[in-house]
């Protein structure tokens, strides 16, 4: 124990705060990660179950002004008729889909009340300029068949993007992703056949866990060799230690400490730790 007591200066000690702090996060990070697979799979339970319900019009789901119901009826397989304000259509920007940058279209679609949805309709590309390319929304009375999504569950610049449309009154608080529209979109197309100028279905939420599992137990095993590693590192430390000591003891003229230049083997090591872990 004598030989370990330098473990207790000042140097020493900062070192072990630092791998107590080292192991405490990610330990954490590990707990987080379980956590957010927790939630992706009761995610993924929800939309089983809400796409096992009956087909219904989205009227019958929500109304303009009624935000409560949007949570309710996320995921529900609706259909909506109507008609398009394809001049109202909004332009969901810094949106990527197969590795392609381009934006979401969402088209106000006026149902026979006279209240409207927000349909969106599908994925375009850029045009030279950095545009969204422009994708007429199918004429006349129309119906379309998809899933009701909440635009608050969006990220980067779409609530933005949607709140003027969102805004206004007499429309209804989620949006429809379509997935099927009666006449078709007219520059419609799959992802084989697309062209430039296509418009392509926006693929509907993914039941994928992530990769939440094996980042835990990535983090978990780093917490572990941490735990494990750094007192055999401490206890190689001392054993140098004790023999440079030990050499010193036995050694007749043995160097001066005090000489300019000299630096302590352990100290040394010491930095090196550190900055490793730095």
């Amino acid at each position: 124990m004598a030989k370990a007591r330098f473990l207790l200066s000042p140097r020493w000690l900062l070192s072990h705060v630092f791998v107590v702090l080292l192991i405490v996060t990610m330990v954490n990070l590990g707990f987080w990660q379980l956590r957010r697979l927790d939630e992706k799979r009761d995610r993924n339970d929800l939309i089983e179950a809400r796409m096992d319900q009956p087909v219904v019009a989205v009227r019958d789901l929500m109304a303009p002004g009624d935000d409560d119901a949007t949570a309710g009826a996320r995921f529900r397989q609706v259909t909506a008729e109507g008609a398009y304000d394809d001049d109202a259509t909004v332009v969901v920007r810094n949106r990527s889909q197969d590795g392609v940058a381009g934006a979401w279209l969402v088209t106000p679609l006026t149902l026979d009340d006279g209240s409207q949805v927000g349909v969106l309709r599908g994925f375009v590309s850029l045009d030279a300029a950095g545009d969204a390319v422009a994708a007429p929304a199918p004429a006349g009375d129309v119906t379309v068949e998809g899933l009701v999504v909440d635009p608050g569950s969006f990220d980067g610049t779409a609530p933005s993007d949607l709140a003027p449309l969102l805004g206004q009154d007499g429309i209804l608080p989620g949006l429809v992703l379509a997935q099927r529209s009666d006449p078709p979109e007219p520059a419609g197309a799959s992802a084989d056949d697309a062209t430039p100028d296509s418009i392509l279905p926006v693929p509907p939420p993914e039941l994928s866990e992530g990769p939440h599992l094996g980042y835990a137990v990535q983090w978990f095993i780093f917490s572990a060799i941490a735990l494990v590693g750094y007192p055999l590192v401490l206890r190689r430390v001392v054993a140098r230690r004790g023999k440079e000591v030990d050499d010193d003891l036995d050694d007749p003229d043995p160097p001066d400490p005090h000489v300019p230049g000299r630096r302590d083997a352990v100290d040394a090591e010491l930095d090196d730790l550190l900055r490793q872990g730095g």
